[in-house]
């Protein structure tokens, strides 16, 4: 028999007990497990995805969320004392769906799609969906759980039509399932990002925008990306016929597809390709066998160059980056290809307009001081000496020993770069040289990330004149004969500026050789009136400044 104490102390117990747990008769437990099981289902499969994103934020973050809302439903199926459980859903489930609204509306602060607003998918749409009603859900169930009853008949079903609902994107080809394809579009929505602010277009010519994207070369983040991601389109054919692939590397499209694709070099493999693909494959071989590619592609015909800035192209992706020729970046003894691989140099996009000012800026300054020294005996007679002879590609050079050291100046270049071997070859450009100890590159230089410096180790200079006499693979005992000595070189780090008017180089105003340099200006330098007129791509290349929509206020190296 009760006494009324105990009484008392059944009707303290029950309330207590109904203060930490969902009363016996409630099932709506079920339900918010069926919601947290299918958010958890497509974080997980997300995080999949997203391996090779570019960031490691990305697949664990959603691992972590998935991982966590799957423990927490297991929690309500077999838990007693739910209150931790819903409170711990309910935070879950508003950081996630937070997370999810800040990246649909100003761009996540972090992962591989930082600041970048991304489209709401069928996927993403399910999901938030899911943890809104986990929201609301488990803060009914903490406010109000006598409230909220219902039999444990419907709360499975709910729960089950919740999970298959997760499981739609999965079949869906506009879900998770076609992750590669949204992967891209994202991929194209932060290239356009930066497109919208980038103030850095007019520093090289028009022709280098265009061919490096044909050529797949990176002029966003400086060489990080791959030949088919550079390019920017998801139609674009790929080294196996094939399109745009995801970060990853792989292919959006089948085997079928990639197949049946039109081949870009039909009807296009002749003996002139031939014969630039040779000349790319050896132009690693030196300065010379450098040289030698220059003049290859100045002397080909127009189908024949498109045809080997499409095979530069597929070789590249073929192999995951710029196969042909040399490296893609200064390297410690960068003796082949002058500095850097045949065709435009990657370049790092400037989106910070005080640094595009005074970067245009120094470029003025530079283009001052070329503009004095109109020809060869102006340079000598300024205090330049002769060191090479022409050479296709980087001209001939003119140094000012007494101002060579380890300091980098835009107003005083240590060479003069010019058309032609007599002085009254005309300017083509300017050469920074810096005494730096060690293999790491300078880092001076002018404002920004995009002129790097090479080396050149090891070239035969004659004993009596100092001129450049044999290249970097000219042996000790070749050199002697020919009345030189092999130098060192492993201390003197080079990089050019292409700023003299007519003579923009499409490989890019910093780029360590200029196409437009062939053998034909030496020629003619007695009729010439200079700026690189004559050159066999005159018609070839569009020298005017780059373009593209931009911020008002931003300045670009055309001063416009």
């Amino acid at each position: 028999m009760s006494t009324p104490l105990d009484d008392s102390q059944d009707e303290s117990a029950t309330t207590d007990e109904a203060e930490v747990q969902v009363p016996a008769e409630n099932h709506l437990h079920l339900l918010l497990a069926g919601l947290l099981g299918g958010a958890a289902v497509l974080h997980l499969v997300s995080a999949a995805t997203h391996v090779g994103s570019g960031s490691w934020v990305d697949p664990v973050g959603f691992a972590l969320f998935g991982w966590l809302q799957a423990g927490l439903a297991v929690a309500l199926l077999v838990g007693r004392n739910r209150r931790p459980v819903l409170f711990a859903s309910l935070v879950t489930s508003a950081v996630t769906l937070g997370l999810w609204v800040l990246s649909r509306t100003v761009g996540l602060p972090v992962g591989s799609h930082a600041g970048v607003v991304e489209p709401v998918g069928l996927a993403d749409g399910v999901c938030a969906g899911l943890e809104a009603a986990a929201v609301l859900l488990s803060a009914g169930l903490l406010l109000a759980p006598r409230r909220l009853r219902t039999g444990p008949v419907l709360a499975s079903v709910v729960a089950v039509a919740a999970l298959g609902l997760a499981t739609l994107p999965l079949v869906s080809g506009d879900g998770v399932a076609g992750a590669p394809h949204d992967h891209d579009g994202a991929h194209l929505d932060e290239m356009a990002a930066v497109d919208a602010v980038r103030c850095d277009m007019g520093f090289n010519p028009r022709s280098y925008w265009s061919t490096a994207r044909q050529m797949g070369v990176d002029t966003y983040t400086g060489g990080a990306m791959a030949p088919h991601d550079a390019r920017g389109s998801t139609s674009t054919s790929s080294a196996a016929g094939g399109t745009h692939g995801d970060h990853s590397g792989a292919t959006a499209t089948s085997m079928l597809e990639q197949l049946r694709a039109p081949d870009p070099l039909e009807g296009k493999r002749t003996r002139g390709l031939d014969a630039l693909i040779s000349a790319t494959n050896l132009s690693a071989g030196g300065e010379v066998a450098a040289a030698r590619l220059v003049e290859a592609l100045a002397g080909a015909s127009q189908d024949d160059y498109q045809a080997w800035v499409e095979w530069s192209y597929q070789s590249a992706a073929s192999s995951g980056g710029h196969a042909h020729g040399a490296s893609a970046t200064a390297a410690p003894d960068d003796n082949g290809g002058h500095g850097g691989h045949a065709g435009p140099q990657p370049w790092t996009a400037m989106v910070d307009p005080a640094q595009c000012v005074d970067l245009n800026a120094e470029l003025r300054l530079a283009r001052s001081v070329a503009l004095k020294y109109p020809t060869a005996a102006d340079a000598m007679a300024g205090g330049w000496s002769k060191v090479t002879g022409y050479v296709p590609g980087i001209a001939a050079h003119y140094m000012k020993f007494p101002i060579v050291d380890g300091t980098f100046k835009v107003d005083e270049p240590e060479m003069l770069l010019y058309d032609g071997e007599g002085p009254d070859a005309h300017v083509v450009g300017l050469s920074y040289y810096l005494l730096h100890p060690g293999d790491a590159e300078p880092t001076q230089g002018f404002t920004g990330p995009n002129d790097h410096f090479h080396r050149h180790v090891g070239l035969c200079s004659s004993t009596t004149t100092g001129i450049v006499i044999g290249d970097s693979t000219t042996t000790a005992e070749k050199c002697a004969a020919m009345g030189g000595k092999k130098g060192d070189g492993s201390t003197g780090w080079m990089s050019h500026a292409w700023v003299v008017p007519g003579c923009e180089s499409p490989w890019g105003v910093f780029s360590a050789a200029s196409p437009t340099l062939d053998s034909m200006l030496p020629k003619q330098v007695a009729t010439s009136s200079g700026g690189c007129r004559g050159n066999r791509g005159e018609e070839r290349y569009d020298l005017r400044p780059g373009e593209r929509d931009r911020p008002s206020g931003a300045e670009t190296a055309s001063g416009d």
